[in-house]
């Protein structure tokens, strides 16, 4: 009966997508299928089901090492966190071209208003972390403690996105400064992130097992290359929306194909843990192999999010209404993800245990859209000062 419920939770969050959009007349498309409320809609959406994912690891995991298997209702979302995370990278860099071709003298300022206004973020976000564990109960040693103050280890272990965000707006900014055209753009971005993920998997390989210390793992790289793809959609995107209208039903079964097909192998690769014999060498081949199918399977999802977009046009409120606090959403629900279901952090033991799945999931997602808008108030006053 848990399975069932929390199943149709989700089946829940998909239907408020499709009655809150309008199906497109036969032989008529959406030509705002990127605009900037239809995207923030979806975003809406994934954020929403990122809460799902991260429940869904808590849940599986505890699971598998209590014995008893897979629980099914969060298995699959428990292990596509990426697809989410790469649609928000697409918008991003789609965003930063529109908006480079758009506004006059865009990168004027450009660090200040974006890399390091997210920095800002980060560390309040961090901050507030820090103190919650430490009001909970959880202790540190001295040097930890600085490490965690410092962003060095995260405090909060979703918080990477905020980390990972300005080096890529970084890169962008550097790609765009003195380019000649967006081809160039395009191509140093792409030279960029390909260089930021191949360094990274060295650190993540140099440091794995240490916890959760800034660039160690591979979720900061697996949907790496979205970025770059939405920045190329940016400029490119009036002749590859054409094709995809002209072969819509070949566009819709090839992201599919790649989607479906990258995320089965990555599904196993998951859960195959290499001998404690194997050298690092073949466990950064390992972790760029993951890194790769991810970004794969992320770019079918993104491609299949396009297609549905040319056919519906959305009109959801609730959708809106997340997609206008994805990243407080996104920063601040991942404290009643550990609150609510043991152990909390480092702390060994359970806060607040909620032991049924749906409930659980249900609690995560009210307090972390309560903290969320509450979050995005301090934040707003935090730059406004800045």
């Amino acid at each position: 009966m848990e399975t069932v419920l929390v199943i149709a939770l989700q089946v829940a969050l998909i239907a408020v997508l499709l009655v809150g959009s309008r199906r497109m007349p036969a032989g008529a498309w959406n030509e705002g299928f990127l605009s900037l409320s239809e995207t923030k809609a979806l975003q809406g959406l994934f954020a929403m089901f990122i809460v799902f994912h991260h429940c869904g690891q808590r849940v599986l995991y505890s699971y598998l090492w209590d014995g008893l298997g897979f629980s099914s209702g969060l298995t699959i979302v428990s292990l596509i966190g990426y697809v989410f995370v790469g649609y928000f990278l697409f918008c991003s860099g789609y965003g930063l071209c529109r908006s480079f071709h758009n506004k006059k003298a865009y990168l004027d300022g450009f660090l200040r208003r974006r890399p390091l206004s997210l920095l800002a973020i980060f560390y309040a976000c961090n901050t507030l972390y820090l103190l919650g564990r430490v009001c909970f109960g959880e202790t540190f040693d001295a040097l930890r403690l600085v490490r965690l103050a410092l962003g060095i280890e995260l405090a909060n272990p979703n918080s990477w996105y905020v980390i990972a965000l300005p080096v890529l707006y970084t890169l962008f900014y550097f790609s765009a400064r003195n380019a000649t055209d967006d081809s160039q753009i395009a191509r140093r971005l792409f030279g960029g992130v390909g260089i930021y993920v191949l360094v990274g998997l060295v650190v993540t390989t140099l440091f794995s097992g240490g916890g959760y210390l800034a660039f160690t793992g591979t979720w900061w790289y697996d949907s790496a290359m979205l970025f770059p793809l939405g920045y190329l959609f940016g400029y490119k995107g009036d002749a590859i929306a054409g094709w995809m209208r002209r072969n819509f039903g070949k566009s819709v079964a090839l992201s599919l194909l790649l989607c479906i097909g990258a995320f089965i192998p990555s599904a196993f690769l998951n859960f195959y843990y290499l001998p404690d014999t194997a050298s690092g060498l073949i466990h950064y081949l390992f972790s760029l192999l993951i890194v790769l199918i991810h970004n794969i399977s992320a770019v079918g999802f993104v491609w299949a999010m396009m297609c549905l977009s040319l056919k519906r046009r959305i009109e959801s409120r609730a959708l809106a209404f997340y997609g206008s606090i994805t990243l407080e959403l996104y920063l601040m629900h991942g404290f009643f993800v550990q609150l609510f279901f043991a152990p909390f952090y480092d702390k060994g033991v359970g806060i607040l245990n909620i032991e049924m799945s749906p409930a659980y999931v249900v609690a995560v997602l009210a307090c972390g859209t309560l903290a969320a808008l509450m979050f995005r108030q301090l934040t707003r006053r935090l730059l406004a000062r800045g």
